[in-house]
């Protein structure tokens, strides 16, 4: 018997095959698609349906699984963003993910004036690209009529099942800015003080639901089966961490570096001047969230470009984590005193803040930045952790995710800076295997999540090396933790 899981990031389609029985990956696609030129973060409707129907005709391919053995799909998705629908339920806008910027902070601060207290109900703050604020720009300032919105996720699941049944889940609509993230409902409160109608907003539901079944039209197109059913889904951070054997608060945490990078866990709501999202089932997921990890990186390959000859950059066969953590080895742990802030985007709460260089001497070159910037990004996520707390139990273990974690280098960075073994899973998209997971739980092949996450397989282990922890140590507490 298999799953399939779904995931609609941000950049890219991932769809994939789980054998419930087993844990094993039958098959995994990938297909790309990129912004409308001319909008500042919007992506047409169509060209991602076509890319999700691709990717779900591929994996079917390539996995030689029958689609009749296929008894659920589940869904994960990009969080934050907006999808509009008018009162009879058409779709009237393109997907506004959650980089869209034209929600500026005068605009959230008159939001935030508004709102008073009410605003301390979102567990994630608002912020630009998030579903709330999108929503109330534009009914402030364009002639939309406004009949239902939903997350991308919930529009890709009423794209599948042909049904506009306008639900959403707690783990992603918690995302939104307008969710009460404690009462597991909607902040009624301040919607009225905004004007907005209540009616707009998805019914929030559990991410174990199902909702419809895969229509005739799209088992046409994609090969699965008419009737399969379909899981209401959740938001990708949650369902990632499912999809890296992280359920409660005794499975650790959660690193992830990837375009941004983050650390999460399981526990009771507790901000901490943390992000809280509700979590499948009835505990939370607990996160620091910083807007720059492997985007770091990726900016000082592009601003680099006169070391090519230099240091040989770009081959096709290597990726950019591996190329550059080439070059990072040849400076020691701690960069020889080189920090870097990663603040290119700013921050959730300061997004005015800038990255910065810092202890600079002439005796520093480009395998120092590099390697200084690769191990800013690790400290950065160390600073979260420890305001998250729960570090009494050094046993719990820790878990990398993300494309970062393809570089050894930066996962031994890693293990090194928490001082802590850091395990790897065999599978990468950890986001769309965590709902193949839920779906198996759905239809009652798993008793419960916990079972679900442990046939999650993990590829490695990295052990931190301890003269290398010593040194981090001291590294964090003079040259980083009071910048942060």
């Amino acid at each position: 018997m298999y799953a399939m899981g779904i995931d609609l990031g941000t950049n890219s389609v991932k769809s994939l095959i789980l054998e419930l029985e087993t844990g094993a990956i039958m098959s995994l696609c990938q297909k790309g698609y990129g912004y409308i030129k001319g909008t500042s973060a919007e992506q047409d409707t169509e060209s991602v349906r076509d890319m999700v129907f691709s990717s779900i005709r591929e994996s079917i391919a390539t996995s030689g699984v029958a689609p009749k053995l296929i008894k659920c799909i589940g869904l994960s998705g990009q969080m934050h963003g907006t999808v509009l629908y008018n009162i009879s339920g058409e779709c009237v806008s393109n997907i506004i993910t959650w980089e869209d910027d034209r929600c500026d902070k005068g605009f959230l601060d008159k939001i935030a004036d508004i709102g008073g207290a009410d605003i301390e109900k979102s567990g994630c703050g608002i912020a630009t690209g998030f579903m709330g604020p999108t929503v109330y720009h534009i009914a402030q300032n364009s002639d939309i009529k406004i009949g239902h919105v939903l997350l991308p996720t919930d529009w890709l699941r009423q794209e599948l099942t042909g049904e506009k049944t306008f639900l959403t889940d707690h783990s992603n609509v918690s995302s939104s800015g307008f969710f009460d993230t404690r009462s597991r409902d909607w902040n009624y409160s301040l919607i009225g003080k905004l004007g907005l109608s209540e009616g707009i907003f998805p019914k929030a539901s559990s991410t174990f639901d199902i909702d419809g079944s895969i229509s005739d039209k799209v088992a046409e197109v994609t090969g699965l089966e008419h009737g399969t059913p379909v899981t209401v889904g959740g938001g990708d951070q949650p369902l990632s961490m499912i999809g890296s054997s992280i359920c409660d608060a005794y499975d650790g945490s959660l690193l992830n570096i990837g375009t941004g990078s983050q650390v999460s866990r399981v526990g009771e709501y507790a901000k901490k001047k943390t992000i809280v999202f509700c979590f499948p089932g009835n505990c939370y997921s607990l996160l620091g969230a910083a807007l720059s990890g492997g985007a770091s990186l990726n900016w000082w390959r592009k601003v680099s470009e006169e070391c090519v000859t230099m240091y040989g950059l770009n081959p096709p066969e290597l990726s950019i984590y591996e190329e550059m953590s080439r070059i990072a080895e040849e400076a020691p742990p701690g960069a020889n005193g080189l920090a870097f802030i990663p603040y290119l985007s700013g921050t959730r709460a300061k997004p005015e803040l800038r990255a910065t260089f810092a202890g600079l001497s002439r005796h520093h070159g480009y395998a120092h930045f590099t390697r200084a910037i690769m191990e800013g990004v690790v400290f950065e996520l160390y600073y979260f952790y420890e305001k998250l707390g729960d570090q009494s139990d050094e046993s719990k273990p820790l878990v990398g995710a993300g494309g970062g974690f393809s570089s050894k280098l930066w996962s031994q960075i890693a293990s090194d800076v928490f001082s802590s073994d850091v395990r790897l899973t065999e599978c990468h998209e950890q986001a769309a295997l965590g709902a193949a997971l839920i779906a198996g739980v759905t239809i009652g092949y798993y008793h419960n999540i916990k079972q679900a996450c442990n046939m999650v397989r993990y590829s490695d282990v990295i052990h931190p090396i301890e003269e290398n922890a010593v040194k981090y140590k001291s590294v964090y507490e003079y040259q980083y933790k009071k910048s942060f």
